[in-house]
């Protein structure tokens, strides 16, 4: 079994452009955040996806290990974590046809 191991998630704002992903973050920005403990690579990728979901909005999550050394496929695991993401391709699209 898994070592259970502290997480710190934090949640920056993101939409997608296209074929890309947009996070935005700001120097001194406040943003959700949320301390847990998890046992294993889909045990924390299941409660950051949970955390994500009840903030409800297009987000990207930013996982921190808290231990001394993170766990095998911590990485992989945690590189690219989108939750309700918004399609702005439009919007923009919008803008230059005006």
């Amino acid at each position: 079994m898994a070592k259970t191991l502290e997480y710190q998630i934090t949640l920056y704002p993101a939409h997608r452009d296209g074929a890309f992903v947009v996070t935005q973050f700001q120097m001194m920005g406040s943003y959700p955040e949320k301390r847990i403990q998890a046992a294993g690579m889909d045990d924390l990728v299941d409660k950051v996806t949970q955390f994500a979901m009840e903030h409800g909005e297009s987000c990207s999550a930013s996982v921190r290990c808290l231990a001394p050394r993170k766990p095998p496929g911590f990485k992989r695991a945690t590189e690219n974590l989108y939750f309700n993401l918004v399609d702005r391709t439009a919007e923009k699209r919008g803008d230059a046809a005006a």
